[in-house]
């Protein structure tokens, strides 16, 4: 038996074609009710500068959804991240050059462990996950209490920095986009993942190293989320202890509307950033519309249990 035996790797589904539809519908429709205030540059602008922290955190978790598994800890240790860069460059007064690589090897050893519990040693991804997401927000806390201020202008101007009008980690998230969907689509060790979150038994006898790739797919996870918390904190030029709080379900939520599912092996780089954008700007309609802050968290949750309600009717429908 072969890889290519297992399962064909999920295909663009409709669902992207239509979460596109709905962002479109939805631009129409809130620009007739506030064509001055969400029309304008300004704002176009400020939801792509905003969206940038949960759009990087989506290319990741959609490789791993894409496998199968998922990370709760996201959110805490893009956090952790941040604050640990922070607290090297203004505390210990390491260069830019040297903080941001130190955090990063952080990040990925976060990531590794949160692999090594689920793949290898078969722990629960959302227990192991729940777990590590204390443990990073405690290490937040200890290492830089409610945050670092003033950081460094040459780390601020990663992030405040423009191009062609738009801040530099709008194109940090694009590239890294670009890249995960290439290496997703057209490379063999990673179009596996796909096999391995379709059937992970019958990937597994055909000689796919399942365990392997969930770890790497963690490790990744744990990168990608500190280039998340680095990119937020230079943008703001503060690293902040509660930047990645709530985050996790901001970004399932979007990474299942956007194709990826609960049970492993379907989905797409392209449908987690049209998820992104359609949670960034329902966000968005929010703010214009001036209601509550609070009503946010309820908005995003009714949106994620519509969306896993609906992931859970196709795989009925299609006999997952």
């Amino acid at each position: 038996m072969t890889a290519a035996t297992v399962a064909a790797p999920d295909r663009p589904h409709s669902r992207e074609v239509d979460l596109l539809l709905a962002i479109y519908l939805a631009v129409i429709v809130v620009g007739i009710l506030y064509p001055l205030t969400f029309f304008s540059g300004n704002n176009a602008r400020a939801v792509l500068n905003n969206l940038v922290f949960d759009g990087i955190l989506a290319v990741g978790m959609m490789l791993l959804m894409v496998a199968g598994v998922f990370d709760l800890s996201v959110g805490a240790m893009a956090s952790m991240t941040g604050v640990l860069c922070g607290w090297l460059m203004v505390g210990g007064g390491w260069p830019v050059a040297a903080a941001v690589p130190a955090a990063l090897a952080v990040a990925a050893l976060g990531g590794f462990v949160n692999g090594v519990l689920v793949a290898r040693a078969r722990v629960n991804a959302l227990i192991t996950t729940l777990g590590t997401l204390g443990i990073f927000q405690g290490v937040t806390l200890l290492v830089g209490g409610p945050g670092v201020n003033n950081l460094p202008k040459a780390f601020a101007a990663l992030g405040q920095k423009e191009l062609l009008g738009l801040q530099l980690p709008v194109w940090g998230m694009l590239g890294l986009a670009l890249a995960a969907h290439y290496l997703l689509r057209h490379t063999p060790k990673f179009r596996q993942f796909y096999y391995v979150g379709s059937n992970p038994r019958a990937a597994r006898l055909s000689g796919i190293d399942v365990p392997g790739l969930q770890v790497l797919g963690f490790t990744l996870m744990g990168v990608i989320a500190g280039a998340a918390g680095l990119a937020f904190a230079a943008r703001v030029g503060s690293a902040v202890s509660t930047a990645g709080d709530g985050a996790e379900l901001r970004v399932i939520t979007a990474v299942i509307l956007g194709g990826a599912s609960l049970t492993g092996g379907k989905g797409s780089i392209p449908g987690a950033l049209l998820g992104v954008l359609f949670m960034a700007l329902v966000t968005n309609v929010l703010f214009v519309s001036r209601v509550s802050s609070v009503w946010q968290g309820v908005v995003v949750g009714v949106i994620l249990v519509a969306a896993v309600a609906l992931d859970a009717v196709q795989n009925r429908r299609h006999g997952g």
